[in-house]
């Protein structure tokens, strides 16, 4: 077994700490430290002083003089022991000596008068008080005492008859030789310890601050050696969520990161750039959830080797800021840019940019003369003149149009900032491009439908107006041909001519009667009396009327009403017009000897259908779209003698809007038409 693996027995150990522990009043530790030293010591000479009379006794059982030098000096021993445990053992140790040394002399003196041949024995006693001592006092003091043992040395031959100075020689030469060693082997351990101890006060302190300053922080703090963690902070353990820092000393740092941040801290360990790093990383918490951290890592000094510390700020709500923000400008149609005012070269530019000029921010960064590509050729003069104008404030431009990259053509609105540095020079422009082409397309719907409801205000106070001034004279006309009738004698040639005259005079007033019904459903104050109805016995009531006109045509007029009746819930008045106007319009446009058929149904729980089909002229594919527009007519219809101003489907289809339904047409030229009108059912 190794001499440092024998171990003392625990008891042995105990015993030793109760003989030499300090007095708790001593809180230095290196005071403690040469206390308990000066008391082992003194235990040991205690100890070593009884073997040596004990060896004494039993060689020489009368030497008496050495029992009371015994006695003596472990009185003095013993309360030097007393004292180095307390705040005075440096007072004691300088007793001790003092003590030992005036022993030694009176010791050298009484060999002197009866045994001067033995006088070295004392010096060397001398010397081992003196190696004691200095272990614990200044090393002048005990240059001092020893000065002070060599004068009385050097007088013993004037005090004792008889003495020699060669008797003094040795003892002389060797106190002197040794005292100067000791001393200056003192003198240099003293300034070690001091210059240690100032070492350590400075580490301590300096430990003190970094560890305040560790716990102290705000960030999260790690050191670590070649990756293996040596010390960390509170603000890490409650950024990861570990409860104690024995949790994570001694693990790898790259432990505490996600498995997909693992290669990029990697790759910067791989490069040995690690003078001073700054990058992102992710740390994975207890709970599993990944915390976004800014790491800033660079060497330092920490108890006497080089390691490397780690910073690391938690910017997870940062970069989720960011996040939303970018998401944000992205989804909007703005762009945010800046560029230089000399150049024009484009310093910053938003993603969304993309999206509004079909160019990505780097062909803006890359082209400096990009924008005389963006604007409009027709627009440019107008923009650099309004640029120009721009000044300390802010301004806005005269929407103008852009060409996106694909050739698309938009319009946008631009507000600018200039911006002055410190010698009050401009140097740049900031700008807000927004994307205002639809706005402007529902501006100009707006105009449009403004213009046209002024138009058809003016066209409805004109329908009224004549309506109410044609009605007087059709009145008279009416009257008139009705007293002619009466008053003429019987002709067959006036007879026609009054037919014809009766014919149109009813024609202008259902032309009239239209217009009339067609301004008041386009007033905003129309009212519709909705009653119940059967379309079946609503739709047989136009049949019948049409039965004259459709004999004379010799048509083929069938129809076929649903087997159960149809509730609608309408005016019966417009519902009337509208189908009156939708089977005239058949029987107008149906050659001499064709068909009509027309056919009631339900299509579902909640509409009813009413199809009018035809064999008339029908209607070319161009103009299928047009049919129901206002005083609408088609090229064939003018080419015939049928009357008409192109109001019937017109105010079919606005009668069928009133009341939730719509109106539909398919055709084939030559062939014929068929019309389809559908209308919600009445709820049960």
């Amino acid at each position: 077994m190794l001499p440092s693996q024998i171990h003392p027995p625990p008891f042995v150990m105990k015993l030793v700490h109760r003989l030499t522990d300090p007095h708790p009043s001593l809180t230095r530790v290196s005071d403690r430290r040469d206390a308990q030293m000066m008391a082992l010591i003194l235990v040991a000479t205690l100890l070593l002083m009884i073997v040596r009379r004990f060896v004494i006794s039993i060689t020489d059982p009368f030497a008496s003089d050495t029992l009371i030098i015994f006695v003596v000096n472990t009185g003095i021993v013993f309360a030097c022991y007393l004292l180095s445990r307390t705040i005075h053992y440096r007072k004691a140790m300088l007793a001790l000596l003092v003590a030992l040394l005036l022993s030694s002399y009176i010791q050298t003196i009484n060999r002197a008068f009866n045994d001067p041949t033995h006088l070295s024995e004392v010096p060397m006693w001398m010397i081992a008080v003196l190696l004691i001592g200095g272990l614990i006092i200044q090393w002048q003091t005990l240059l001092g005492l020893t000065l002070i043992y060599l004068v009385g040395l050097v007088m013993l031959p004037a005090v004792v008859p008889g003495l020699k100075f060669a008797n003094i020689r040795f003892s002389l030469e060797f106190t002197i030789g040794l005292t100067f060693l000791i001393t200056a082997i003192t003198a240099l351990r003293q300034w070690e310890l001091r210059r240690n101890e100032e070492q350590g006060r400075m580490l301590t302190a300096s430990e003190g601050r970094y560890r305040t300053l560790l716990e102290a922080g705000f960030e999260a703090i790690i050191v670590h050696d070649n990756g293996l963690i040596l010390d960390l902070n509170d603000a890490l353990l409650e950024m990861t969520g570990h409860t104690s820092a024995e949790q994570l000393i001694g693990k790898m740092t790259i432990e505490l990161t996600t498995p997909d941040a693992r290669p990029t801290i990697a790759k910067y360990y791989a490069s040995r750039t690690l003078n001073s790093l700054v990058y992102e990383s992710v740390l994975q918490h207890v709970d599993g959830h990944r915390v976004d951290v800014e790491v800033r890592s660079r060497s330092i000094t920490y108890q006497g080797q080089v390691v490397r510390v780690i910073a690391m700020r938690d910017i997870t709500q940062s970069k989720q800021s960011s996040e939303q923000i970018k998401n944000l400008f992205d989804s909007l149609d703005r762009v945010f840019y800046s560029f230089n005012a000399v150049t024009a070269q484009v310093l910053q530019i938003s993603p969304s940019c993309e999206k509004l000029y079909g160019y990505s921010p780097q062909e803006f960064y890359d082209d400096r003369l990009i924008w005389d590509k963006i604007i409009h050729p027709e627009d440019m003069p107008r923009f650099r003149d309004e640029f120009r104008k721009v000044n300390r404030d802010q301004h806005d431009l005269q929407p103008f149009r852009i060409i996106r990259k694909n050739g698309d053509v938009r319009w946008v609105e631009v507000l600018v900032t200039p911006v002055y540095n410190a010698a009050d020079e401009l140097t740049r422009f900031d700008g807000l491009a927004t994307d205002i082409t639809e706005r402007r397309l529902i501006e100009a719907e707006q105009r449009e439908f403004q213009a046209e409801r002024e138009r058809s205000l003016v066209l409805r106070q004109f329908i009224t107006d004549a309506s109410h001034d044609l009605r007087t004279p059709l009145a008279t006309l009416y009257t008139s041909l009705y007293l002619l009738r009466r008053v003429v004698p019987p002709d067959e040639n006036v007879s026609r001519y009054l037919t014809t005259l009766e014919t149109q005079t009813a024609h202008l007033s259902r032309v009239l009667d239209d217009l009339f019904t067609m301004s008041r459903l386009d007033s905003p104050e129309s009212y519709v009396e909705k009653s119940r109805l059967d379309i079946n016995q609503l739709m047989d009531n136009v049949v019948n009327a049409q039965k004259t006109v459709v004999a004379k045509k010799q048509l083929k007029l069938q129809y076929f009403p649903a087997q159960t009746p149809i509730i609608v819930m309408a005016d019966k008045d417009y519902l009337l017009v509208a189908l009156t106007h939708v089977v005239n319009n058949a029987v107008q446009y149906t050659p001499d000897g064709g068909s009509i058929t027309i056919r009631t149904c339900t299509t579902n729980r909640y509409a009813a259908q009413i199809e009018i089909a035809d064999t008339g002229i029908g209607i070319q594919p161009s103009e299928i779209d047009s049919i129901f527009d206002r005083f609408y007519r088609s090229d064939r219809a003018r080419k015939t003698d049928i009357g008409g101003v192109g109001l019937g489907l017109s105010l079919a289809r606005k009668i069928m809007e009133v009341h939730n339904g719509f109106i539909e047409a398919e055709s084939t030229p030559g062939e014929g038409s068929i019309f389809r009108i559908i209308l919600p059912l009445m709820l049960k």
